[in-house]
């Protein structure tokens, strides 16, 4: 279902050829007191409307037909600004450097010079219900993960990758022009590709997690087979320093899960045990994201030598994204840059504040 990626290793451009495939990249920042940023730049990202149905169906679309940009900002572990941006694909042959990716107006670099990564995210993004812009950087800059010296199959299913080990992260935003937001604290970036679609992997549920820690970056991955019989995966990285990996067998236990509104399933607690010790006790703060297939939470990560902090964890029922029950609704959360789009858009993206005056002002623009 799963293996660790190489660091060396480009995604092949095969896998953006690949019907129904993906392969997206991930950056984050967190700081002490719950502020924060997400982004993703993809193509193939299963949750865009039809993507996934159209896989269903055995049609399956490429991936570099469907390239995406997502933007999340939290304040105080409360949503501040959310987008999620699909843009027209590149023209065929275009060529750029390796580690440079362009998609719509963002540009997105990554560098690596032998002991540290380097990501650089210049963005320019269109908001819904206004002609006001979203422009802005993402910068990123940590220790590089070294991959051993033989890596996993390059046509294995699905490879994540983490890039970096402990990094340090800014993030600038303009809205219109006049700041927006300006954050600093500890960071990450990795990537996840594959050439079967997501809901073809065999995973009934996967939750994943990352806690920043003085010293290291602690991950956790965990992916429930959509087989009962088999057992599920549960596997925990270390990155130190020295961008050494430790990979750690962990056994998981799910401690008082509850449903909520959007019909998916968490527990407010993750007992994480490396044999008999505890690796990472992980109590989910607060649900910053919720859909009907998808949560993203503010978690706090406690290890058995009791080192505690906040970092980001996300949840996902692979089987659940793009089914047609839901799909209207998250249409209401994807903006595709050239349309046809919700008339509900304005109201589910962009800056929290302001979302019902954008929404008014678009159902009584003239056309």
């Amino acid at each position: 279902m799963i293996d660790l990626g190489d660091t060396r290793a480009p995604v092949p451009p095969d896998v953006l050829r690949a019907p129904g495939g993906f392969a997206w990249w991930y950056a984050d920042l967190v700081t002490p007191g719950g502020d924060g940023a997400v982004l993703i730049w993809s193509y193939g990202l299963p949750f865009l409307p039809g993507y996934a149905s159209a896989a269903r169906r055995g049609a399956g679309e490429l991936p570099a037909s469907r390239p995406s940009v997502n933007l999340a900002v939290y304040r105080g572990g409360a949503p501040a600004f959310y987008l999620l941006q699909e843009h027209a694909p590149a023209p065929e042959g275009e060529g750029r450097p390796a580690g440079v990716q362009e998609i719509g107006g963002c540009r997105f670099v990554r560098t690596f010079d032998g002991r540290y990564c380097t990501l650089g995210a210049d963005l320019d993004l269109a908001l819904p219900g206004t002609r006001a812009r979203l422009t802005g950087t993402f910068r990123l800059r940590g220790v590089a993960r070294l991959s051993p010296e033989s890596g996993p199959a390059a046509d294995a299913p699905h490879l994540w990758t983490p890039m970096t080990g402990p990094a340090e992260g800014e993030v600038r935003l303009e809205v219109g022009g006049c700041p927006f937001v300006e954050l600093a604290g500890r960071a990450y970036h990795d990537r996840n590709h594959g050439r079967v679609p997501l809901h073809d992997l065999g995973i009934a549920r996967w939750m994943w997690g990352r806690v920043p820690l003085a010293r290291t970056e602690r991950i956790y991955y965990l992916l429930w087979p959509s087989s009962s019989a088999a057992r599920p995966v549960c596997l925990g990285v270390e990155i130190g320093e020295d961008g050494e990996t430790r990979r750690v067998e962990v056994e998981a236990e799910l401690v008082r899960e509850r449903r909520g509104l959007s019909g998916v399933a968490r527990p407010e607690r993750i007992l994480l045990r490396a044999g008999r010790r505890p690796w990472l006790i992980v109590d989910h703060a607060r649900t910053v994201e919720a859909g009907p297939f998808y949560l993203r939470l503010l978690s706090r990560g406690t290890t058995g030598e009791g080192e505690s902090a906040l970092g980001w964890s996300e949840l996902c029922v692979p089987d659940r994204v793009d089914l047609p029950l839901h799909r209207p609704l998250v249409r209401m959360r994807v903006h595709r840059a050239q349309g046809p789009n919700s008339r509900w858009l304005p109201l589910f993206t962009g800056p929290r504040e302001g979302r019902v005056g954008r929404l008014l002002r678009h159902f009584l623009a003239p056309g």
